[in-house]
């Protein structure tokens, strides 16, 4: 059975993720969720897709951080994202879990959150993508 993915990831990169869900799906994995296209002004709508986000989260195997450029910052993470990151993390912890995180890029240079991510990164909690083949070579 294929491992199942969420993708996560700050809604400017819709199409990135796309993107990704794609190659993912190439390399085997089952994309179970990625980031919608909601309108941000429809709190309803918010609250149902994150609702669905983060219960396709219980589900995963992986969870795949798609930290991209933004606002001239490498390698962002933003609150949401974050959040989805340790709600996996919390996961794990409490409920023995064994979900990957992934993310693409290294970790952000300048963040609110780098003080916590670099430790869980030390922890071994989140760890940096290797493609499948990249895998089988190594």
């Amino acid at each position: 059975m294929n491992r199942k993915v969420v993708i996560c990831a700050s809604a400017k990169f819709y199409n990135e993720a796309q993107e990704w869900k794609k190659n993912l799906g190439e390399q085997g994995f089952d994309v179970i969720r990625t980031i919608q296209s909601i309108d941000e002004n429809s709190i309803s709508q918010y609250e149902t897709t994150h609702r669905e986000h983060y219960s396709k989260m219980s589900e995963c195997d992986a969870v795949f951080v798609l930290n991209l450029k933004k606002n001239g910052i490498e390698g962002y993470i933003g609150a949401s994202v974050f959040a989805e990151i340790a709600f996996a993390i919390g996961l794990n912890l409490v409920l023995n879990r064994s979900i990957q995180i992934w993310l693409l890029n290294p970790l952000p240079k300048e963040s609110p959150y780098l003080d916590e991510l670099t430790k869980w990164e030390k922890l071994g909690w989140i760890k940096q993508y290797v493609p499948v083949l990249q895998q089988v070579i190594s």
